[in-house]
């Protein structure tokens, strides 16, 4: 049959070409793919240092892929409190980076770290409250000490976020006391969090599922495939690079910009609401301090924040506070004008330089260092 000319004469050679110039061009673009994806997300994305030969890192620079790996690096030992900083990537972007700059969480720790309480960032690109639910259970589970405090800077536009993405969701698969934390917890707050208690129950059957997958054979040979193929190697990264071109050329044609005004959803807003009560109400039962701010913007940008929206998110979110006893700031208008970048060719409404990050860690601690100075000494033996 391979000699029939018929094969030879019909659409076979060409896609033997297509496949091999494909293979030869994912071969050569590996490397590429990982340093565009690295910088869209304004951040270098360095493996957690388990040799002991580098300093530990303050804040898990995975972006959500290595978690398990920066989890066994929070500090926390018999003289420690450690306070988790997590929010979105304002947390550790850094616009126009110089040498010496520092994430909000690392100002934080050299400010604080004297009196025995440690800081480190939990953050990832576009977190919603379901994931930063997960990673105050995963801190609670994982880390060598509970935390004292979870400090949440919480974004309005990440209400429209929803569904773990899948690093966490190889977090969730990867530790059983995490995974039984996160099933007992929704078995506990059902009847009062009905709607993210079924979100949450959706994701250990995601983790199950994937693990039988990865299990199955047809996972290994997708991974002996790959050796010999770099196209199949690289799926994961050429799929996060189409679908980064097709997002770019849906704003293209659409005319959407980074401030174009766009409305949260209200059953997502909703679904986050109610993840933010869980989150609460975790932390407290499990003593750790949880502090809310509104986080920084530009001022000289606009935003995508439909205005009637955004005025009612800070009212509520306010008041969410003050029945919870979360200590809450809004810090809005604390970066200058001046502390912040560009991005895709107007100011960067959400992302600052490095002094941004020094001045919000600072607002951050003229506003929550007492109440993070009490619950670590409420927490020393």
């Amino acid at each position: 049959m391979v000699l029939d000319d018929r094969l030879w004469r019909g659409p076979a050679p060409w896609v033997i070409v297509f496949l091999v110039v494909a293979n030869l061009l994912a071969a050569w673009s590996g490397g590429a793919l990982s340093m565009e994806r690295d910088k869209n997300l304004l951040a270098s994305r360095e493996p957690a240092d388990v040799s002991g030969t580098a300093p530990a890192p303050r804040f898990d620079r995975s972006v959500g892929e290595d978690t398990t790996a920066y989890l066994r690096h929070i500090p926390g030992g018999p003289v420690e409190s450690t306070v988790i900083l997590s929010g979105m990537s304002q947390m550790y972007a850094i616009n126009e980076a110089r040498p010496g700059d520092q994430t909000i969480s690392e100002w934080m720790d050299d400010v604080i770290a004297p009196a025995g309480i440690r800081v480190f960032g939990m953050a990832a690109p576009n977190l919603h409250n379901q994931e930063a639910l997960l990673l105050l259970l995963a801190s609670i589970a994982e880390a060598p000490r509970r935390p004292a405090a979870f400090v949440y800077g919480v974004c309005f536009d990440k209400f429209r976020n929803v569904d773990l993405r899948p690093g966490y969701e190889r977090l969730l698969r990867e530790s059983p006391k995490l995974l039984a934390l996160w099933r007992s917890t929704c078995a506990e707050h059902g009847e009062t969090y009905p709607r993210a208690c079924r979100k949450m129950a959706e994701s250990p059957l995601a983790a199950e599922q994937a693990t039988e997958s990865s299990e199955g054979v047809e996972n290994h040979l997708r991974i002996l495939t790959g050796q010999a193929f770099p196209i199949v190697a690289e799926r994961t990264r050429l799929n996060a690079v189409l679908q980064e071109r097709a997002f770019l050329f849906r704003n293209w044609l659409l005319r959407i910009t980074p401030t174009s005004k766009r409305p949260v959803l209200e059953s997502r807003y909703v679904l986050n609401q109610e993840f933010l009560g869980l989150l609460a109400d975790v932390a407290r039962s499990h003593g750790v301090l949880l502090a809310l701010y509104v986080i920084p913007l530009n001022p000289r940008a606009e935003n995508p924040y439909i205005v009637g929206q955004y005025a009612r998110f800070k009212t509520w979110l306010e008041a969410f506070a003050g029945e919870r006893g979360a200590p809450f700031a809004n810090l809005e208008g604390e970066v200058p004008t001046e502390a912040w970048g560009q991005f895709m060719g107007g100011p960067d409404f959400k992302h600052f330089k490095g002094e941004g990050h020094e001045r919000t860690a600072r607002a951050v601690l003229r506003e929550f260092g007492p109440a993070l100075e009490s619950s670590a000494r409420a927490q020393a033996p």
